[in-house]
Parts: C-alpha cells; sequence; structure tokens
C-alpha cells in the first residue's frame, strides 16, 4: 500500500461519503475516501431523494444522470397500505402531493432511485472529479494533533499511515470514529430493530399497471414495507424483529426470508429468490457535537433518523454539502479555522429539528400520533427546504427577525440563513436560473440600481482575496453583457430589496446577508468587507 496525503480524508464510502468527495472535489480539494467494502452499495436501501437534494447534486452535475438512472421508476409515486400486493388495497396516497406543482419554487423534482444505483453516479463523478477513492481499504486507527490527523489504514496489501488536516467520519451509525471520540448522542435511541431483505420476483403478474413508491403490508404472516425496483423483477422487503423476545438476525434464513417475500406478495405462482439481507436500527439519536477537533460527523455518524419520510439520506447529503465550501475556503487559506464551526450551529439543530419529524411521522402513520403531534409534523418540503440557519457564517440585517426554523419554503423571502430562492432569469437571450448561478464561490446579486454594490464586490474580492461574482438583475428583457435580465419582473421581490439593494449568496446556495437598499452611509465596500470578514471567520 502506497502512502499518499491529502488535506481531507473521509472515512466511509456510502452515500454521505461519496456525496462529501464530490462536493469536496468539485471545490477543488483533494481528497482521499477508504471505504473497507470492494466496492459501492450492493443493497438498495435508501430511495427517495426530495427535490432539494436534487439542487444539491445538480450542482455538481450529477442530477442529469440521476434523472436518466431514475427514469423507469417515474410513475412509482403512490404510497398505499395493502394486505399484499395481490391482495386488498387499505389506503393509496400519492408522494410529495403537488410535485408537478412546484415549478415557481425549484427547478428540481423528487427523485427515486436506490442507493445501490445512485452510489456508482456519485462515484463516477468523484473520480472525473479527481477525488482519490480507496475501496477495499480500512481506517485500524487515528491520532489527532494540532495540526492534524494521523490514520493507520489497511488493505490487501497490508498497513500504512495516511496525514491529512481534517478527517470526515461518513461511516455510518455505528461509527468507530465517533466511537473512538467518545462523542455521546441524545434521542429516544433505538426504537426498532429490522432487517431489509432484497429479494427477485418477476412482480408483473400481480402489480399489472399499478406502480408504487412504499407499499405498507399487513396480514396474518408478515407485516412490513415493501419497494419494487423499475424492471418489476425484484425489490426490497423490510421486516422487524424483536430480540427481547427471543428473535435474532439468525432467524432470517433464505427459507425464511423467501416464506416472508411469498406472503408479502400473495401470489404461490411468483417465484422468490433471496439476493441479500441488510440489519439495521430504526432510531432517533443525534451526536452532541458534530466538530470534533480536527474531526468532523455526517450523516448516521453524526446523527440517525428514523426512515420514515426518508429523510435520513437527504440529511446526511445536505451535511456534506454544507461542509464541503467551508472545508475548501479553510483548507486554501481564505477563510479561519472558525468557519467549520458554524457547521455544527447549522447542521446540528437541523438534525435534531429532522430526526424528531422522522419519529413524528413514524407516529402518524402508524395511527398512534397524538393532537398535538399530528399538529407537530411538517410537510416534506418544509422538512428538506425550509431550514434557517443561525451562525457566524449568517449576518443578518439589522432588526430583522429570523423566520421559525424551518419555515415553508414558499413563505420565505432571501432572509439570511435561508435558501435562496428560486427565480428564472434571462442572460444573453437564454433562460438561466438562479440556483444555477450559485455553486462556485460567493455570488452577489443586486438590482437596477445596485451598481455601488457592483464596484463593492470587486473591492471585497481584492481586499480578501475570495471569489465573488456580482450580477445586476434588470426588470424586462434587455441589459448588456454580466446583466441577468428579469422578464417577469420576480427577482426583487423574491429576494426581498429594493432596485438598489443586494444579495449575498454563499456558495452552497444559502443568503449570507442581505442590504435591502443602498448602504445608509454609502459606504458600499466597508460594508461589504465586513460581512464577509465575519462570514469567514477573518475577524
Amino acid at each position: 500500500m502506497q502512502s499518499s496525503d491529502a488535506p481531507v480524508l473521509i472515512v466511509g464510502g456510502s452515500l454521505v461519503g461519496l456525496s462529501a468527495a464530490v462536493f469536496l472535489a468539485h471545490h477543488g480539494v483533494r481528497c482521499t475516501l477508504v471505504e473497507r467494502h470492494p466496492g459501492t452499495s450492493i443493497h438498495p436501501r435508501a430511495v427517495g431523494y426530495y427535490p432539494r437534494t436534487a439542487e444539491l447534486l445538480r450542482q455538481v452535475g450529477v442530477e442529469d444522470a440521476a434523472l436518466r438512472e431514475a427514469a423507469g421508476f417515474e410513475a412509482h409515486r403512490t404510497r398505499a397500505g395493502v394486505t399484499s400486493l395481490a391482495g386488498e388495497v387499505l389506503f393509496s396516497k400519492e408522494e410529495l402531493e403537488g410535485d408537478d406543482e412546484l415549478g415557481d419554487l425549484t427547478p428540481s423534482r423528487l427523485l427515486l432511485l436506490p442507493q445501490d444505483r445512485l452510489e456508482p453516479l456519485l462515484r463516477e463523478r468523484a473520480v472525473a472529479l479527481g477525488a482519490d477513492l480507496r475501496f477495499g481499504t480500512e481506517l485500524v486507527s487515528f491520532a489527532e494533533d494540532p495540526d492534524g490527523v494521523t490514520a493507520v489504514l489497511a488493505d490487501d496489501d497490508g498497513t500504512d499511515t495516511f496525514r491529512s488536516d481534517w478527517l470526515l467520519a461518513c461511516d455510518g451509525p455505528r461509527s468507530t470514529v465517533r466511537e473512538a471520540l467518545k462523542v455521546p448522542r441524545h434521542g429516544r435511541g433505538v426504537l426498532s430493530r429490522h432487517v431489509s431483505i432484497a429479494f427477485g420476483a418477476d412482480l408483473r403478474p400481480v402489480l399489472g399497471d399499478r406502480r408504487y413508491s412504499v407499499v405498507h403490508v399487513k396480514n396474518p404472516q408478515v407485516m412490513g414495507i415493501l419497494v419494487h425496483d423499475d424492471t418489476l423483477t425484484g425489490g426490497t422487503l423490510i421486516v422487524g424483529y424483536r430480540p427481547e423476545d427471543g428473535e435474532s438476525l439468525d432467524d432470517f434464513t433464505d427459507a425464511r426470508c423467501a416464506e416472508l417475500v411469498s406472503a408479502a406478495i400473495g401470489s404461490p405462482d411468483v417465484a422468490v429468490t433471496i439476493r441479500s439481507r441488510f440489519p439495521w436500527d430504526m432510531a432517533e439519536q443525534v451526536a452532541e457535537g458534530f466538530v470534533q477537533g480536527r474531526v468532523l460527523l455526517a450523516g448516521d455518524a453524526a446523527h440517525v433518523v428514523p426512515p420514515t419520510g426518508g429523510y435520513g439520506a437527504n440529511t446526511g447529503i445536505a451535511d456534506a454539502h454544507n461542509l464541503a465550501w467551508k472545508l475548501a475556503l479553510v483548507v486554501d487559506g481564505t477563510a479561519g479555522t472558525g468557519l467549520l464551526e458554524t457547521y455544527d450551529a447549522e447542521r446540528r439543530p437541523v438534525a435534531a429539528y429532522t430526526a424528531e419529524q422522522g419519529s413524528l411521522q413514524l407516529a402518524v402513520r402508524s395511527g398512534s400520533a397524538t393532537a398535538e403531534q399530528q399538529a407537530a409534523a411538517a410537510d416534506a418540503l418544509t422538512v428538506t427546504m425550509g431550514q434557517t440557519y443561525r451562525s457566524a457564517a449568517v449576518v443578518p440585517e439589522p432588526g430583522a427577525e429570523a423566520p421559525a426554523a424551518p419555515a415553508d419554503p414558499r413563505t420565505l423571502g432571501g432572509e439570511a440563513g435561508t435558501r435562496a430562492p428560486y427565480v428564472l432569469l434571462s442572460r444573453d437571450g437564454a433562460p438561466v436560473s438562479t440556483l444555477d448561478l450559485f455553486g462556485n464561490g460567493f455570488v452577489l446579486l443586486t438590482g437596477e440600481r445596485g451598481g455601488p454594490w457592483l464596484t463593492a464586490a470587486a473591492g471585497a474580492a481584492a481586499e480578501l482575496r475570495v471569489r465573488i461574482t456580482a450580477r445586476r438583475v434588470v426588470p424586462g428583457t434587455g441589459g448588456g453583457a454580466g446583466t441577468l435580465a428579469d422578464p417577469e419582473d420576480r427577482w426583487a421581490g423574491s429576494y426581498g430589496v429594493r432596485p438598489d439593494g443586494a444579495v449575498l449568496v454563499r456558495p452552497d446556495g444559502i443568503v449570507a446577508w442581505r442590504s435591502l437598499g443602498a448602504d445608509p452611509a454609502g459606504a458600499e465596500t466597508e460594508a461589504l468587507t465586513g460581512v464577509l470578514r465575519t462570514v469567514l471567520a477573518r475577524g
């Protein structure tokens, strides 16, 4: 095994680790990922990604490939309860109702794609961007010092040391990194234990023209959740087991698993083969701190979210996205290390809220929710797109009240700490989404009378040596070079500023700061430079 150093060592090559590698490489950060398994997941696991997650994949050139791979799932939008696939339908509900009506909110949409088919796309993109991915390589141990982390890695050729500035733990709910650091976790703990059974079966005779996203099965032989793939020749059945009643994983032999799957299908004429089993715990747990010196926690290593609602993978990918640009600026010396502290300040409250929402959805769907729990359960768009960040990397305008956290994204209007709103503009006569302006450095948008802010952006960029792309947004269809046209005159209202105002958007598409109008003292350069110094932890 040949030793090689990089600024960031990622431990864990599943969905979140691979996403982190993509996002870091996108920002030009040399990173090495190690994963003890020989390849990407062989089990479907997570299957649903909300529009905000698709937006993040869009930034790094993965969304189109994911959409192509997910084309066969386009009609799989119905969540249903059944006695079996061949039996009675007890209830039926469309997933993310109104998804086709989100055109004013996002250019992306709900993406249904099993994890074992998304991970190879992330792996391919990470390699294309220059990430060093080492499957079949395990973290044996690590030691932190004030300047970085020394890790011992092992593969088939033996062991060697690896030196990095930062270690990013994406190694799952039983994270060996988190356990080594003895980071406590809070929450309701393990709620139940489950086994996911991947199977092969010709489901076409029993499904007919029906296509389900998720099926809740309940009959005397089996109670569980079934997801079928787009080929209709296989799927996954999730069932629970109770160690306290003497049940164990050893009970799930191939024969027993086949019996359970057959009962869920409900037709003795359908032959079943068992492909794999994957044990996991339904839990609500959040680590006490996501930043531990030079070690950072993300995904299930940082938080475990009950899968009801499908928030876990989405939250982990958002962790990696939030952290990547911050690591990039710290690694290249543009930002102080204090910027990384904002990762914990921003993502840990989101994780706690999301884990709680997963539990609430579990209670609602099981029919055990109280009236108070039903009222507290938020819709999926609020949970995944309506977060409000409060940290040193966000500078609200004086006297501003932060939106309720989280809030319905339809009610947000460019407030500091929220997702920058989607508005369709025009550049050189071609349509361009505001969301497609973000993802590479800071972006400053100003209205038609915002010339001083454009000057301020150039001055701040030169003084702080930070990348800022500044653009004027002009109502109508005209405008010169470097100007964005606003044919429907929506931008100023959507971002809550006047024609002489400005909005500073972070590389992750979150509003860092805005000025509703011109600087009262006429000192736009000083104002913007001061904001950036704060955001970048430059003092």
